[in-house]
């Protein structure tokens, strides 16, 4: 409401969530109640900031036993909807962070984190599953229950490659800027990819299969790819795992994920990645643009271009069509 009273009687556009942004705490014994103008990634208007809203219960994200302890945590929550506005409930998005919010300053730090664990395992259910190999497919057993748990799982570790990262690609403000948050991105990913390849979980392997089907299936070819972050990370990967031969298209007309393939092509483009984060902090997002462009990317206005098509993405692309009109 201070939020609302600050705006007075100008237009709704006008108004910006710098108290929910700066003060909105998660609860997780009762019910969370969120109001703010954001925008939703893959919304059904992209880039659009309108008022929006979210009932949910939430619970700790807490890291597995199994995963590396790190000396940084996040606030991190997993929630379940009660109800929504329709930018939330009809998107792809399954997220709610501050840098969603319209806000006149960007806080410091990241002050809460809500995944709607539910949405994002559906959207995999729906949007990926069916398009890999009799492999994956029978590894997961089409048990919802497993699903949603091998989801949580890929999700904290691609977070696990987040906190991996430096204290400021932590911040806020540099998740604000979008060329620096697509290597935050990357960094995340490649980081989560070299730590399962190591961990003792005995689903690891499965983990990690399943974080890089979401990425290249679904992600990659999100409305508007040329703005959206996860859409232009999940791009990078594609072209790396696929030029290291750890995608490939069968016989019937499915994907088949071999991370073996990768390991080597992962870690050295890890080190890349990690080098060029260190340097935006120096150098703000220039270091970002040019590793971009040496791998292929057009910018513009900082919006990233790149065709992709070789036979793959071109499946890959087809595919994206077919499950998003099931």
């Amino acid at each position: 409401m201070r939020d609302f009273r600050a705006a007075g009687t100008g237009a709704l556009a006008d108004l910006r969530s710098d108290q929910v942004a700066h003060r909105f705490f998660v609860t997780t014994s009762g019910v969370n109640v969120l109001v703010a103008r954001m925008t939703v990634p893959g919304g059904p208007w992209p880039g659009h900031f309108g008022l929006e809203a979210a009932v949910f219960d939430a619970a700790p994200a807490e890291m597995p036993a199994a995963f590396p302890a790190l000396a940084q945590c996040a606030p991190l929550r997993f929630g379940r909807l009660r109800g929504a506005s329709r930018g939330l409930a009809a998107g792809s998005g399954a997220v709610l962070f501050p840098e969603q919010l319209a806000v006149r300053v960007r806080p410091a730090r990241q002050s809460f984190g809500v995944v709607f664990l539910g949405k994002l395992a559906g959207l995999f259910t729906t949007g990926v599953l069916p398009v890999l190999d009799a492999d994956l497919r029978g590894a997961l057993r089409g048990d919802p229950g497993l699903v949603l748990e091998i989801r949580r799982l890929a999700f904290l570790a691609h977070e696990w490659g987040h906190l991996t990262g430096c204290a400021a690609e932590q911040g806020v403000a540099a998740r604000g800027c979008r060329l620096i948050a697509v290597i935050a991105e990357l960094h995340a990913d490649l980081a989560a990819l070299a730590m399962l390849d190591a961990c003792p979980e005995p689903r690891a392997e499965l983990i990690a299969t399943v974080l890089v089907a979401d990425r290249v299936v679904r992600e990659a070819w999100l409305r508007r790819p040329y703005r959206q972050v996860d859409a232009i990370a999940a791009r990078q990967l594609l072209v790396l795992l696929s030029g290291c031969g750890a995608l490939e298209v069968t016989d019937d007309h499915r994907l088949r994920i071999d991370l073996s393939r990768a390991a080597g092509p992962a870690a050295g483009e890890l080190a890349r990645v990690r080098e060029i984060e260190a340097a935006c902090v120096l150098a703000g997002s220039e270091p970002a643009a040019a590793y971009l462009r040496e791998r292929g990317w057009a910018l513009l206005d900082t919006a990233c271009h790149r065709e992709l098509e070789d036979p793959l993405s071109r499946f890959l692309g087809y595919m994206s069509t077919r499950t998003a009109a099931v």
